[in-house]
């Protein structure tokens, strides 16, 4: 094979480089409508009702410019009813759930200590949490706060709409270097990056399409079969693919010197683990055990029987029962409830056999039934065909000076056709 051949393929090969680049091009020109959510609702209702359980949730301001400060703040448990199937929090990184980059997280603290890495979290202790995050793509965007466990996957929180307005163009995202230079990370060695790209691109299509000109993948696989490999290759093919190698080895090894020049000092991707202390543990004078639980498929209502223990020295109601971000509430509830939580997500279906408070030093067993369509809608009666029908949640309870105690609650759930 002469050099005449030899450049031939690799214009062919720059060519397939080219019409890739114009469908990238033509996907980036496209007007391409969005999904609205990110599809949490498929995730399966053990995920969600018994891993990380949230409350308390604020996503602050719900309309922002671009280039503008917001923040998602919350709190979470780690049930203790976590699921054999889903892998332990050993190694888990918070995260945020947003339909691409649409804002850009400056920061993440969990309980108060910065948190860029991932690291363990103990399982029935409960953490606080705050993301600054910077509007970059005007918008209306549903963001989650989110957990990423090891072996588990994300596992998402529940969403609010958050408003961007404003030009994307004029976004900018400037940082001061180790050596005090100020970049805009927003346009930082775009064209350095393009440039990097299709250097790469072009090489690998050049050597595809230097064998795809020969004969095909097939008929170069029988041959290879019934006679070897030294017939399908020719000194030409060993010299170009020593040129590549060598090539290859030259750019990396030319690439790094160039940047080790240009950039001294770096850091690299860190690798350890964070390791944050959960909140401590506040007194809790309410203790529930869960006797019977059952869910009404027509009925669309989880009815829960609990064996409730008051050891305080006040009265204290039920208000509240959340689970996979969906509040439960009924008028004591409401009272407490946050007005800008996302109003999709609040039913206002609790109700309990009696309405009365859990005396001090009494035991007192409670019907308490959560009735709403968004058992439905949320895909949460789903539950009942997992292999492990359980569910899990926080009930919220209120004494008679207004403190609010939490109580991680779970059991066996068992499904009951009954007429409307």
């Amino acid at each position: 094979m002469n050099m005449r051949s030899i450049l031939k393929l690799g214009v062919l090969g720059l060519y397939g480089a080219a019409i890739g680049a114009a469908s990238l091009a033509l996907t980036l020109t496209v007007d391409v409508k969005t999904a609205a959510a990110h599809g949490e609702r498929s995730q399966e209702p053990f995920l969600r009702m018994r891993t990380i359980q949230w409350y308390d949730l604020k996503w602050q301001p719900k309309v922002t410019k671009v280039n503008d400060i917001a923040t998602i703040t919350g709190n979470f448990h780690l049930a203790e009813d976590w699921p054999r199937a889903v892998g332990k929090p050993e190694r888990a990184f918070f995260n945020i759930g947003s339909p691409s980059p649409v804002f850009v997280r400056l920061s993440t603290k969990l309980n108060g200590e910065p948190t860029f890495i991932s690291g363990p979290l103990q399982i029935g202790r409960d953490y606080a949490f705050e993301v600054r995050l910077k509007a970059r793509i005007p918008g209306r965007h549903h963001m989650h706060a989110m957990v990423n466990v090891k072996e588990a996957g994300p596992i998402a929180g529940p969403a609010s709409w958050m408003n961007i307005s404003g030009n994307w163009d004029d976004f900018t995202n400037p940082v001061t270097t180790l050596t005090g230079k100020t970049i805009d990370l927003e346009t930082f060695n775009f064209a350095n990056g393009v440039f990097w790209h299709l250097v790469w691109l072009g090489l690998g299509c050049f050597w595809i399409g230097y064998f795809v000109a020969r004969p095909m993948f097939l008929p170069r696989s029988r041959v290879l079969l019934a006679y070897g490999d030294e017939l399908l290759l020719d000194p030409m093919d060993r010299k170009v693919g020593w040129a590549v190698a060598i090539l290859t080895c030259a750019l990396v090894w030319g690439s790094y010197r160039y940047t080790e020049s240009v950039h001294p000092y770096t850091i690299p991707v860190q690798a350890g683990e964070s390791k944050v202390e959960p909140l401590p543990i506040a007194p809790n004078p309410v203790a529930i055990k869960v006797t019977h639980a059952n869910y009404d498929v027509p009925g669309r209502a989880l009815r829960v029987t609990m064996e409730i223990t008051n050891n305080g020295d006040s009265s204290v109601r039920i208000g509240e029962f959340t689970t996979a971000g969906v509040r439960f509430v009924n008028e004591l509830g409401r009272k407490h409830l946050d007005p800008d939580y996302p109003r999709e997500l609040v039913a206002t279906g609790l109700t309990m056999d009696d309405e009365g408070g859990i005396r001090p030093g009494e035991t007192k067993e409670v019907k308490m039934e959560a009735k709403d369509a968004l058992w439905e809608v949320q895909r949460l009666m789903a539950l009942l065909g997992d292999p492990e029908s359980r569910f899990g949640g926080l009930l919220m309870t209120w004494d008679e000076e207004e403190n609010r105690y939490i109580n991680s609650i779970a059991g066996a759930v068992i499904p009951v056709f009954t007429k409307l």
